[in-house]
């Protein structure tokens, strides 16, 4: 009778349904590697080109992938790979997007070895790989720092020659010139690339130019303008939106058999404005009143220089701001978008800071709290530094 118990049993346990698996959607052949993949710009790319019904696998290269709450990516199209081994995701994929660069601040910056070996042979290292692979398209994530040495821009193009290497105002600059160069250079057939120029690129959750203003602004450091002009200088950014909508237009036409190749296009928001117009709206969404008062563009620049000789020297920090990041928010520096939008069929959209103000707006609403008034600790740490410089000089 137990036998015939336990032989029950295991029949019921055998007819149970086992779960359902979580099925796997289907992709097409020929994915996408997007190396520095996994930050602000690449999870927009993302969310880009699964919105227009993109369909195969995305591969992120990037050792500190980050999440954002508003942005919408469907992972199970995505693979992220925290190892930098491109032999093993480079074979079969049809294109390459290639956004990880050394950037203007940070530590790192002020190591020329370091940004050029990352910038430009770390570029050189790429494209041999994907022609190596047979991979038929890398995009290049560039700057409009290829063009700007401190001189003012006004609608600047694509068919304007480059400065001497010898005029750009930090490493960075000078390497994704020469990086830019390399790549357009290497543009074949067989082996397409494009070159998109970006300005600030920037957004709701951008932990980066956004993040750091929105920093100066909580410690009452955006106290003052500053401009060679005597008035407000005028420029035009890169929503992030932009950028992504860039790429995917770029993509786009480099899949057509007779599709323009090697070429490299500025990609801002459609209007220019006044620089400190254009953080208005995040200024007053964190409860400051905008800056109305001129600082002397000469007593910046020594307080820039002294600033940024000091942090990178002594203190083995990066600056508040780099002798690069003043010259472009002194100066007037606006790029014409028509190339993009003949060619590649680039509709840039207006300016995306009141979606900033609002993301900034309700994140304080939830994160009130007690904030320091940095601009009144530069202030006695200055008077601080002159009074010991003063005992010195009579000791």
């Amino acid at each position: 009778m137990s036998i015939v118990r336990q032989k029950n049993k295991l029949s019921k346990r055998r007819a149970r349904p086992s779960p359902k698996k979580q099925p796997r959607p289907p992709f097409l052949m020929g994915h996408y590697v997007i190396i520095g993949g996994g930050g602000f710009l690449g999870t927009h790319i993302i969310s880009k080109l699964q919105s227009e019904n993109c369909q195969r696998r995305i591969y992120i290269v990037d050792p500190h992938p980050r999440t954002f709450e508003t942005i919408n990516i469907d992972m199970r199209y995505v693979t992220i790979i925290k190892v930098r081994v491109l032999d093993r995701w480079l074979p079969c994929a049809s294109a390459v997007f290639h956004l990880a660069s050394i950037g203007h601040t940070g530590l790192i910056g002020a190591d020329k070895k370091s940004v050029f070996d990352f910038n430009v042979e770390g570029t050189k290292l790429l494209v041999e790989k994907c022609k190596k692979y047979g991979v038929s398209r890398l995009l290049y994530a560039s700057s409009v720092a290829v063009a700007f040495v401190g001189d003012p821009l006004h609608n600047a193009s694509e068919d304007d020659p480059l400065p001497d290497p010898s005029k750009y105002i930090d490493f960075y600059s000078a390497s994704k010139a020469e990086a830019e160069r390399f790549v357009l250079n290497e543009s074949s057939e067989t082996f397409k690339t494009m070159c998109l120029r970006f300005r600030a690129i920037y957004g709701p959750e951008d932990p980066n130019v956004t993040e750091k203003v929105a920093r100066l602004i909580r410690r009452r450091l955006f106290i003052g303008m500053v401009s060679v002009h005597g008035r407000e200088s005028i420029s035009a950014s890169s929503s992030v939106v932009n950028c992504a909508n860039a790429f995917y237009c770029a993509d786009r036409e480099l899949q057509k058999p007779e599709g323009l190749h090697g070429r490299e296009y500025f990609i801002t928001d459609a209007n220019n404005q006044g620089q400190y117009e254009f953080w208005e709206p995040l200024v007053r969404a964190l409860g400051q009143t905008p800056p109305s008062r001129f600082i002397p563009h000469c007593l910046m620049t020594c307080f820039v220089r002294c600033c940024q000789f000091f942090c990178y020297n002594v203190c083995r920090i990066s600056p508040l701001l780099t002798k690069f990041e003043l010259a472009i928010l002194a100066t007037d520096n606006t790029y014409s978008n028509a190339r993009a939008q003949r060619e590649i069929g680039y509709i840039p959209e207006p300016c995306l800071m009141p979606a900033v103000a609002d993301y900034y707006r309700r994140r304080a609403e939830t994160d009130r709290g007690w904030t320091l008034n940095w601009a009144v600790l530069m202030f006695l740490a200055v008077v601080i530094i002159l009074l010991a410089l003063v005992v010195v000089y009579r000791s």
